[in-house]
């Protein structure tokens, strides 16, 4: 089998490089593998005590903190670097779900050789960013399928070349539990392959190096025209993190949405405040464009603004929004996973960063630029910055944009 740390092995042996966690022994009996939806695991045995039971497999988030619990009574195990997610223990994981969602298995090529690559997840920037690593497979092992596990909802960005893909119609929070019909499905088709593997599907892959276009078959914004198009100014904007005026604000509204009492204030208070941004930069921009998306209710915006916000998603809106953010120099919006497909397609953007998402900066975006363009395209404000304050940088980046490209891209050896 493929010794490489980016393949874990399924078949014919299944991974079992690490101790017992109960006495220590090492390399315990594999059993069988499982995918259980969010969660791909297997179950051992160890040969010295006996014990049976449930690890993850370093995939996803458990990489580096792989959790196991005993067979029998769900007792956990916790690694020795840190506790892990004991996710057996929380309510979805008690009974187990035997539904299918209407699975579909696609086959593009036959292969005796594949890895998978499981990108379900209860968070949708979660599966958008394991769906990423399937470019390193495509062009770096093409002797080998690849077979991606995929939600419906994302199905149109699964890239050319994969020789599977097996589609669940299932929901984001569906991910969030034992899905044993998901298990039993994958189960049935081991028999297929002679040798199988397990993508890592690293939620933080290396974006300098993602060729965006595979997957949305969208064309990003090319840097060479920033300055030969009028600017053109996105906003992302989204109803359940926002953008807030003041401390203040964001602790009245909280306090208020639990009660009950104007829910939606301190949305109609964000538009106001990517109303006045918009403002503010065509006084210094006069013949720039601007767009709002993200999902919502369209109104409020200043005369001329495109604004294709929406409460329905499907796939002709996922399209339109991409098209825009390829046009666009700049986008702007909050931190979040709504952030990632507008920076893999912008040049730039301007990210408002709440405090408590200080551990997470970049996380969400698609960082196109290795060289110190980066410093100047990607920028970042408090969460309670002034619309004033982001349009400045929104200016900036439209104003110092030769010189600090000439200074930094040509003028250097």
């Amino acid at each position: 089998m493929k010794k490489d740390r980016h393949f874990i092995p399924l078949k014919p042996h299944l991974y079992n490089d690490f101790a017992c966690p109960e006495c220590g022994a090492p390399a315990p009996r594999s059993i069988r593998a499982m995918v259980l939806g969010k969660q791909t695991a297997a179950e051992y045995e160890c040969l010295a005590c006996g014990l049976i039971f449930v690890r993850d497999l370093p995939a996803g988030f458990t990489i580096d903190v792989p959790f196991a619990f005993r067979s029998q009574d769900k007792h956990p195990y916790h690694p020795p670097n840190g506790p892990a997610e004991d996710w057996p223990a929380y309510p979805a994981y008690q009974v187990p779900l035997t539904d299918r969602y209407n699975v579909q298995r696609k086959v593009f090529k036959e292969c005796k050789r594949i890895i998978i690559l499981n990108t379900i997840d209860h968070l949708y920037g979660h599966v958008l960013l394991k769906l990423l690593n399937a470019q390193h497979y495509l062009d770096n092992h093409p002797d080998i399928g690849l077979v991606v596990i995929v939600p419906r909802m994302f199905e149109w960005l699964v890239p050319e070349g994969v020789a599977e893909s097996w589609v669940f119609d299932i929901k984001l929070k569906q991910a969030w539990g034992w899905n044993a019909g998901i298990d039993a499905f994958v189960q049935e088709q081991w028999d297929r392959y002679e040798e199988i593997y397990l993508a890592p599907g690293y939620s933080h892959p290396d974006f300098t190096r993602i060729d965006i276009e595979r997957f949305t078959r969208i064309e990003p914004f090319r840097l060479e025209d920033y300055l030969k198009v009028p600017p053109l100014i996105t906003f992302v904007t989204r109803h359940d993190r926002l953008w807030y005026a003041s401390p203040l604000t964001k602790f009245m509204h909280r306090a208020l949405r639990k009660i009950g009492v104007f829910p939606n204030i301190a949305v109609w208070m964000q538009d106001r405040m990517v109303a006045g941004t918009i403002r503010k930069v065509r006084k210094r921009l006069p013949g720039a464009k601007f767009a709002v998306v993200g999902l919502g209710h369209p109104n409020g915006m200043p005369e001329g603004v495109e604004d294709l916000r929406t409460m329905r998603m499907d796939l002709d809106t996922e399209l339109d929004w991409c098209r825009v953010y390829a046009k666009s120099q700049v986008v702007v919006g909050v931190h979040g996973s709504n952030m990632i497909l507008p920076t893999a397609h912008a040049a730039g953007c301007v990210e408002i960063l709440p405090y408590d998402r200080y551990g997470n900066m970049v996380q969400d975006l698609s960082v196109r630029y290795k060289d110190r363009m980066q410093l100047f395209m990607y920028r970042f404000t408090d969460e309670f910055a002034s619309p004033r304050y982001v349009a400045r940088h929104v200016v900036s980046m439209f104003k110092d944009y030769e010189v600090y490209r000439i200074d930094n891209q040509v003028n250097i050896f």
